[in-house]
């Protein structure tokens, strides 16, 4: 490699956040078939108090691997490998950065909110997201499920493919059954695709069996039960016009359907604003209240 290639090589990995440390054992490598750590450090002039660090970093961002021999050995992949791996490995490392940081600061606003400073009375909408993709959006889940504090209200639809589904939805019903068991109060409300216009009795009936059976799975699969303090399920007829979850009082999580798999969630809009999650509460609540039935086919045969 010529003298300007690896000024230009030691100028990229410098960039890359290399240390001066783990560049030098990686050009040793990278000039030779395979070496010993005590060859490295020498060669490359790596304390060898450092040297194991060193290369277990470089290990760790895919650049160079280890030689199962007596002794052992390391080698460095080829360049334009090693480069792609520290490339993927940034960029995960960036992700994962970004995520915490914006995660500390949805915490630090809401605890601003809960605190008598300023930000209460004239509340942010700056901190939102969007999340796509069914992974991405259990994630989401799983970490406000573990952060809400007294109050969680939900509001599922429910079509031909919920009943099916349900056992793939297990883990995010079981954060919902860990929540309720934390002591956190539960409502669900589960939302059929009808229009305004009357339904049938026959089609009511149908709609109670459809919910009695979804309750039923949710107690085979996840030990949720409406039996559970503090949690309670009912279900309404028609359609409603936005999905959305409230989490104590202050974060809404609105939910698009997705048009091509529409027993599936699109992507979620995560807001912190109080004021919204204040008016979207009551309109929970007045249907929950008006609206909402929770007595099954069952009850109504016994009837």
């Amino acid at each position: 490699m010529s003298e300007n290639l690896m000024v230009n090589l030691i100028e990229l990995l410098k960039s890359a956040n290399l240390t001066t440390y783990e560049i030098n054992a990686f050009i040793t490598l990278l000039k030779s078939n395979s070496m010993t750590a005590r060859k490295i450090s020498n060669k490359s002039k790596v304390p060898q108090g450092r040297i194991y660090e060193i290369l277990d970093e470089l290990k760790k961002k895919g650049m160079i691997e280890i030689l199962e021999s007596r002794p052992k050995k390391f080698r460095s992949l080829s360049l334009n490998k090693a480069l792609n791996n520290l490339l993927n490995h940034q960029t995960d490392e960036n992700k994962r950065k970004t995520s915490y940081l914006y995660h500390q600061a949805k915490i630090l606003e809401s605890n601003l909110y809960e605190s008598g400073t300023f930000i209460k009375k004239e509340p942010s909408r700056l901190f939102w997201s969007t999340t796509f993709g069914s992974q991405s959006i259990l994630s989401l889940y799983t970490m406000l499920f573990n952060e809400v504090q007294s109050e969680l209200l939900m509001i599922n639809f429910i079509n031909k493919n919920t009943v099916r589904i349900l056992p793939y939805a297990k883990n995010f019903f079981e954060g919902i059954r860990k929540a309720v068991e934390q002591g956190i109060r539960v409502k669900v409300l589960w939302s059929f695709g009808y229009d305004d216009r009357p339904l049938s009795d026959e089609q009511k009936i149908k709609n109670s069996a459809i919910f009695e059976e979804i309750s039923e799975k949710l107690l085979e699969l996840n030990n949720l039960s409406t039996g559970m303090h503090e949690f309670e399920m009912k279900f309404i007829h028609k359609r409603i016009p936005s999905y959305y979850d409230i989490f104590d009082k202050k974060r809404i999580l609105f939910k698009l359907q997705d048009p091509i798999k529409p027993w599936q969630i699109f992507a979620c809009m995560n807001v912190l604003d109080p004021t919204l999650a204040k008016d979207l509460r009551e309109k929970f609540y007045n249907v929950w209240t008006f609206e909402a039935n929770d007595t099954s086919a069952q009850q109504k045969r016994e009837i």
